[in-house]
């Protein structure tokens, strides 16, 4: 079935605990092959009771245009008909949500499968490279990052197709390689059930990593967002300060986490670290100790070595992976 059978346009959508990006897709380029996004908007979350209001909200903003179909990148795990938003406390039934909005299909991701999916439709200026590497293209890609939650998700090639595998990796339980993060991860410990890896490594985790460093060293440290955490880092002239230290802990204990997820799922196709809060401090990931903490796996450093890494600076990545998704989705079942 070619793209001419599509029915256009549709929604896709990239819904978090922080924000829900909506936009249309009317097409796909005859020319690049890329697809034609329109009518962008974006709503906090917090904002809107569940997946059924902001979705009508955006809906509406569209006046005479009326969608034929949509999907939905989700950040939470989607298991047969029922989706549960982990960070927003939202839950829904695709079948429900598909009749009360009236779409003729409707089709629910996890958020981090889509970032994978989008993998295939980066061009090289829509990504910064921490490792060259050498990919292999038989093995499989990983796409890991930190947003309000932590992602990952895997593609694994197989007959010339990739199979999505959405995970909930980031409820791993964090481990300690030094003391200082052993200490850090006890004192979490006493302020948390489950000390996972999102607790730490997210935007809500670099917050309790700063208060949880502040207490082992026994700082008394004024309450700060991650936003000022990260900008008073960015900002530091030497590396003695505490939201300095924050970072640097934070970045290295990631790369640390990126090298047992690498060698867990094999990803020598490659790993592409997405998330909303890289990004945005790309020059300071770029002079941590990321990529040596990726490495420093013992006898597997020359393996880990050949796994080109790249950071996603592209804003649309789970747009376009919800696209493609949407568009192979409906191939293969027709």
């Amino acid at each position: 079935m070619s793209n001419t059978d599509i029915h256009y346009p549709y929604i896709v959508a990239d819904v978090g605990g922080t924000n829900a990006r909506f936009a249309l897709i009317t097409g796909i380029n005859q020319i690049d092959g890329r697809f034609l996004i329109s009518h962008q908007r974006t709503y906090p979350s917090i904002e809107f009771e569940g997946i059924e209001a902001v979705s009508r909200f955006y809906m509406d903003s569209l006046n005479e245009i009326e969608p034929l179909g949509a999907c939905l990148a989700v950040a939470g795990p989607v298991v047969n008909d029922q989706v549960n938003l982990t960070n927003l406390n939202w839950s829904f039934s695709i079948k429900a949500l598909s009749k009360t909005l009236k779409l003729k299909s409707l089709e629910v991701i996890n958020d981090f499968a889509a970032y994978a999916f989008a993998t295939s439709h980066l061009a090289p200026e829509h990504f910064t490279t921490l490792n060259k590497g050498q990919a292999i293209k038989t093995s499989p890609i990983a796409v890991i990052g930190p947003g309000t939650g932590f992602g990952v998700a895997a593609l694994a090639p197989q007959n010339g197709y990739f199979n999505i595998l959405p995970t909930e990796g980031g409820h791993m339980t964090l481990a300690a390689k030094t003391p200082l993060q052993a200490d850090i991860i006890a004192t979490l410990n006493k302020q948390f059930e489950h000390v996972s890896i999102e607790k730490v490594l997210s935007g809500p985790g670099i917050m309790n990593l700063y208060q949880g460093l502040a207490k082992v060293e026994g700082i008394e440290a004024p309450l700060l967002s991650t936003a000022e955490i990260a900008q008073n880092a960015l900002n530091s002239c030497s590396n003695n300060g505490l939201c300095y230290e924050t970072l640097s802990l934070f970045t290295a204990w990631l790369g640390s986490i990126a090298g047992d997820l690498a060698l867990s799922l094999g990803a020598r196709g490659g790993i592409f670290l997405g998330g909303g809060i890289l990004p945005r401090i790309i020059d300071f990931l770029l002079e941590s100790d990321f990529m040596q903490e990726f490495m420093d796996k013992g006898p597997m450093k020359n393996y880990l070595q050949q796994i080109p890494v790249h950071l996603v600076t592209e804003g649309n990545s789970a747009l376009l992976g919800a696209a493609s998704w949407f568009e192979g989705t409906r191939c293969k079942d027709e």
